[in-house]
């Protein structure tokens, strides 16, 4: 079989179709910068090219810009914690996060603006005030820079994720969401709502930019809601983004990197096209071989490789677990990475002896 370029091979292994080689398709995030300076100043495409693996852009810009007019922000720095205040003519929101002190410096945030029946009132009508415009220049520019080589998943919805997700993570966090259901369940959902038609509204219009495959960063898991609330509430969009795309020629990629043993038979309902960042334990809750009986021959997983495997295993015993995962995400569309973001700490030779055992397994 003749040689594939990056964009060819990942797409092809996206749709099951023949590929020339296995891709792997390294998840950067976190790790990148923790790698040297010289790695770092290169840049991520030409990291991909001295490894020898696939570029796969998670997350492409979004194609819109986002304005919600008579909405103030004042923000706040005092050591690792961060203060945002959104105040409207209806209520003020204040969100803190804290930066962790390692070499990560991930931000977590620790209150979530939404914590009263008032709160979602104020969170309501900033999202029925919110204006969302087509702009092509962000997924333009991408695409001319480092997104000229390899497969570019685009970002579909500018909050980076469903309606409710965003609820669990940005807006409320899960303790309070679950309340707030319970205790003011009409306004919960007419927010949800009113974040679901921001959503569909922003992925109508961004769909028309160049990328063939869009993804949301759902971290999909049952740490964060049960099945049954992710059936009533993330399960539709999804659905709705994938009809919307497929009538388009385009495809939804599901990023999902927690427990996901029962919400796998969900996503595949929705006619997503693949499964993104799927982590065995003790990340994740499903082996690949199960995830692969559940997904059938139909659905592309990208992932695999375990987080804490990718980081602690020793050098004699990595490329051996690295052709097994491969061996488990057989049987269907298949993308070798590491599932999500990667701990600092892992070398950038260890993302090379991944490609180098991808390319040997499909060469033999």
């Amino acid at each position: 079989m003749e040689s594939m370029t990056s964009r060819e091979r990942l797409a092809a292994a996206l749709l099951g179709r023949r590929v020339d080689r296995l891709p792997f398709a390294p998840f950067l995030a976190y790790v990148w910068e923790s790698f040297p300076a010289d790695v770092q100043a290169r840049g991520q495409l030409q990291f991909h090219h001295d490894i020898g693996a696939d570029p796969l852009w998670r997350g492409a810009p979004c194609p819109v810009r986002v304005s919600t007019p008579g909405l103030e922000v004042r923000t706040r720095q005092e050591g690792r914690r961060a203060y945002a205040e959104f105040e409207t003519p209806v209520g003020t929101l204040r969100t803190v996060h804290i930066t962790s002190p390692d070499a990560g410096q991930t931000a977590f945030i620790v209150e979530h603006p939404v914590k009263t029946v008032e709160d979602l009132k104020t969170q309501l009508w900033i999202e029925e005030h919110t204006r969302i415009e087509f702009d092509p220049k962000p997924a333009e520019d991408h695409l001319t820079g480092a997104g000229r080589d390899g497969l570019s998943l685009g970002m579909l919805v500018y909050r980076g994720k469903t309606a409710f997700q965003a609820m669990v993570e940005y807006t409320c966090g899960t303790e309070e969401l679950v309340m707030l259901l319970a205790d003011a369940p009409d306004e919960t959902e007419a927010l949800a709502a009113a974040m679901t038609a921001n959503n569909l509204r922003c992925a109508e219009l961004a769909a028309q930019a160049p990328y063939d495959f869009w993804l949301t960063f759902e971290d999909s898991s049952t740490q964060n809601y049960s099945p049954r609330l992710y059936e009533r509430f993330i399960e539709p969009e999804i659905a709705r983004y994938c009809e919307m795309l497929g009538g388009m020629g385009k495809r939804y990629v599901q990023h999902a990197c927690g427990h996901l043993r029962h919400l796998l038979p969900a996503m595949t309902r929705s006619g997503v096209v693949a499964v993104e960042s799927l982590s065995p334990p003790p990340t994740g809750n499903i082996t690949l071989r199960e995830a692969r009986a559940i997904l059938g021959a139909d659905v592309g997983i990208i992932g695999g490789i375990e987080p804490t495997a990718f980081l602690n295993l020793p050098d004699d015993e990595f490329p051996a677990y690295v052709e097994q995962v491969i061996r488990d995400g057989s049987g269907g569309p298949f993308i070798l990475a590491n599932s999500d973001s990667c701990p600092p700490g892992v070398t950038p030779e260890r993302f090379a002896v991944a490609a180098r055992v991808a390319r040997n397994a499909a060469a033999g």
